[in-house]
């Protein structure tokens, strides 16, 4: 990350409890997802899968996602964050909402805890987009991650927006189905939310990693406008006609979107200098496969459903999104932990590097145990074998503790400075 401006870094506070808050997450999909196996090959909107779902989406993926969107954006604009406080704020409302909101699913409560933690979920939204908006806003620079990271933003608020009013639908019904507002509710979120942020932070995180560079910035530009107005073209035609032969043509909208933006990132990895991949890029890229694996079982989703849906949302889910945030946290988490401990430090004497912050060990087994999970788990639903996907269960919970093992060994990392070097540079002895 040395290409990066660090000294537009936002404060700790404004980011790290989003990385302690997804990994806790991250731990309790591993500790339900034992108990909701048996549901898997059932329907997909039953209130415990509903429950793992959210865990995914809005403890585990958003959180982090979040958290990284406040630490990136102002380095990449060379900005301070809009706010601190209300990007902590922001965490605040998200986690307890969250809570909430899981809970509610789980045991299926319609009344106040599904509003009530929906209705933080949203606030932690919008406090999102103004402290996005806001920082972008003092940027007069175009910069396509920004674009990318805005858009996002106001996505997320339509999704929340979607999700609360579902809920909503529970209490009061209006006459609009219900699956019908979950599948706009879900694709908005996946194809608005996820995709946009993905696309904007992968475009700047990947090639700087990776040491590789494109110069086709159009690829993105593209990518960017199709994105977008495949998904207009999809929530319009969703909402009034409902799924159908139109929503194909939206699919392609976007999916040609992806294609450009993965065309990107294959020309930056291309020209990469640094060819050995470590383990981190090797999740990132991963991802990239099984989003790859997610786009051409639509067809098949479309025609078989229920099952298939499962499928798809576990490539999606536990492939595509969690593989690229569990390859990324363990590059910006460790410098994001040491620029605030070592910087000062740093040319003066020996001090640890990033990647010294966090177990080697752990980060492998990480690594294999997500493999073997997501092996065993797809296995076991496509072949209806509880037991198969019971193990890989198990294992996902073996990869999430390597995984918050990690995270809670770089949070709370001590500095490695001798007391009297401490004391000869700065006359007095630092916490």
């Amino acid at each position: 990350m040395a290409d990066l401006q660090i000294g537009k870094a936002p404060e700790n506070y404004a980011v790290l409890p989003f990385y302690a808050g997804a990994a806790f997450f991250l731990l309790c999909t591993g500790i339900t997802l034992p108990w909701v196996v048996p549901e898997l090959h059932g329907y997909y909107a039953m209130p415990h899968i509903v429950a793992l779902v959210h865990m995914f989406t809005v403890g585990w993926a958003s959180m982090v996602m979040m958290g990284a969107t406040y630490q990136l954006l102002p380095v990449i604009l060379e900005q301070d964050l809009f706010s601190s406080r209300l990007s902590l704020f922001s965490f605040c409302c998200l986690f307890i909402g969250a809570l909430l909101l899981i809970t509610a699913f789980w045991w299926f409560h319609t009344g106040w805890p599904m509003l009530t933690g929906g209705g933080l979920i949203w606030i932690a939204s919008v406090a999102y987009l103004i402290n996005v908006a806001g920082t972008g806003g003092r940027c007069d620079q175009h910069h396509v991650q920004k674009c990318f990271m805005v858009s996002a933003a106001c996505w997320f608020v339509l999704t929340t927006s979607l999700g609360l009013w579902t809920a909503f639908q529970f209490v009061h019904p209006t006459g609009k189905p219900v699956s019908d507002l979950l599948k706009i509710h879900a694709h908005v979120g996946v194809a608005g939310w996820f995709l946009q942020l993905i696309s904007g932070v992968s475009s700047k995180l990947i090639p700087m990693f990776l040491l590789g560079k494109s110069k086709k910035e159009g690829l993105l530009r593209s990518a960017f406008v199709l994105q977008n107005v495949g998904l207009l073209f999809f929530l319009v035609q969703a909402y009034i006609q409902g799924i159908g032969m139109l929503t194909w043509l939206a699919a392609a909208i976007v999916v040609s979107g992806i294609i450009f933006q993965m065309a990107y990132l294959y020309d930056a990895f291309r020209h990469r200098v640094r060819k050995p991949l470590d383990l981190q890029m090797k999740h990132s890229l991963l991802a990239f496969a099984f989003l790859l694996l997610a786009i051409l079982s639509i067809p098949v989703v479309y025609r078989f459903d229920h099952q298939w849906s499962i499928i798809y949302g576990m490539l999606l889910l536990m492939g595509w999104v969690s593989s690229l945030i569990l390859g990324q946290t363990f590059k910006t988490l460790p410098f994001i932990v040491w620029n605030a401990r070592y910087k000062q430090w740093n040319g003066k004497f020996k001090i640890p590097l990033p990647r010294q912050l966090y177990a080697e060990w752990a980060l492998q087994w990480q690594f294999r145990l997500y493999a073997i999970a997501l092996w065993l788990l797809f296995a076991g639903v496509l072949l209806h074998i509880p037991m198969i996907a019971f193990a890989g269960s198990l294992c996902w919970l073996g990869m999430a503790f390597c995984y918050v093992w990690n995270v809670i060994k770089i949070l709370f990392h001590r500095l490695q400075i001798p007391e009297h070097v401490r004391a000869v540079y700065t006359g007095s002895t630092l916490q």
